[in-house]
């Protein structure tokens, strides 16, 4: 059964609002300072615009997978390193991605149990999700979406009395050092935007004529996390965010409503555990679904969990914690995500040029 076009939005939207404001702010101040607005701002258009095109490039093969248009616009064989390539890049966004909450919880909520219990425990419920595939957990994303961006604005308006204007003078930077990388930073997380052509397949395309509503309900999400972003900015001068481990975390423990409601950040932390949930079996299952399409897979329970096997064990050597995460996502991440943000996106948008304008050639 397909899924709605609202739907594929919705879990769109949920993949790209529950990261970049956990570690992002602190780097991102550490690089622009009070400037980091600027880099928001070109990261979510060139991510908009990226988002476009591949949403755009994937309608023009309505009923073929994403590994499918891979090899219509490229040819077979580099459509099928391009498939294995997005099949591993949808991996790490799922270790990295497992590994964030994962952290959180041994921080905030269980700092005696061992994180190989909670990592087991997340790593099984991805397997699940992997079963009940991307149609369940897209009409899952529908609800936790609502619950997600209601806490978000919640947030950002309960803190509007906090914020400082002062923090963000001068408004302009007087040089453009550390601009690169401080733009870099969120167009890692947005950049995910990439993910669209991935889940247009399993949506109907009797909704076709939706495209816009669907980059509308994108860049609500960009929009959203990015005032998360700078309000902590406002809040915490761009020295002592430099020093935050969890910003928004800190941010949300400022919300007070008298005695009533005393630890705000408790709702936050469990509707964002929920929605990163679905996003790591999300990711998995794309990830999978790839990688099955890519080698005509077709035992798949036994692959399935050798996979989950791998990602233990990737995640237990590479990653075990906080300070190895942050490091990879910061150091290495930024700069390799390019490749799927910006680099192939571009190479497939100008492949697809080039084979219209021979086919036109040809016709004529």
């Amino acid at each position: 059964m397909k899924i709605t076009y609202g739907q594929m939005t919705a879990l769109i939207m949920l993949t790209l609002s529950v990261q970049i404001y956990v570690f992002a702010p602190s780097f991102m101040a550490d690089h622009m300072g009070q400037h980091l607005w600027i880099s928001l701002i070109i990261s979510i258009t060139i991510s908009m615009l990226v988002g476009w095109g591949m949403l755009n490039l994937s309608l023009q093969f309505p009923d073929k997978s994403f590994t499918e248009v891979l090899k219509k616009v490229t040819g077979k064989y580099p459509g099928t390193l391009l498939s294995f390539l997005y099949s591993c890049y949808y991996f790490i966004l799922f270790l990295i991605h497992t590994q964030i909450i994962v952290t959180m919880f041994r921080t905030l909520f269980l700092p005696r149990t061992p994180s190989l219990a909670t990592l087991l425990l997340v790593l099984i419920l991805a397997l699940y999700c992997s079963f009940l595939g991307i149609e369940v957990l897209a009409r899952a994303s529908s609800m936790l979406l609502i619950l997600l961006t209601s806490i978000l604005l919640f947030l950002i308006v309960a803190v509007i009395p906090e914020v400082n204007l002062n923090h963000f003078q001068p408004l302009l930077p007087y040089s453009m050092e550390g601009f690169w990388s401080g733009t870099l930073i969120p167009f890692a997380h947005y950049g995910q935007v990439v993910v669209i052509s991935s889940l247009l397949p399993f949506a109907n395309k009797n909704e076709i004529t939706k495209q816009p509503r669907i980059m509308a309900g994108i860049f609500f999400s960009l929009l959203i996390t990015a005032l998360i972003v700078i309000q902590n900015i406002g809040v915490f001068d761009p020295y002592e965010l430099r020093r935050l481990r969890y910003p928004t975390v800190e941010l949300n423990t400022l919300i007070q409503v008298g005695e009533f409601l005393e630890r705000t950040e408790i709702f936050l932390v469990t509707l964002w555990a929920g929605a990163v949930m679905l996003v790591v079996g999300t990711f998995f299952t794309i990830s999978w679904t790839l990688l099955k399409n890519t080698f005509h897979i077709k035992k798949s329970k036994r692959i399935r969990v050798a996979m989950m096997v791998i990602a233990c064990t990737v995640i237990l050597l590479f990653i075990p914690n906080s300070n190895a995460l942050v490091s990879f996502i910061f150091d290495q991440w930024v700069y390799l995500s390019l490749l799927f943000h910006l680099g192939i996106p571009l190479t497939l948008r100008l492949c697809y040029t080039f084979r219209r304008k021979a086919r036109g050639h040809a016709a004529r």
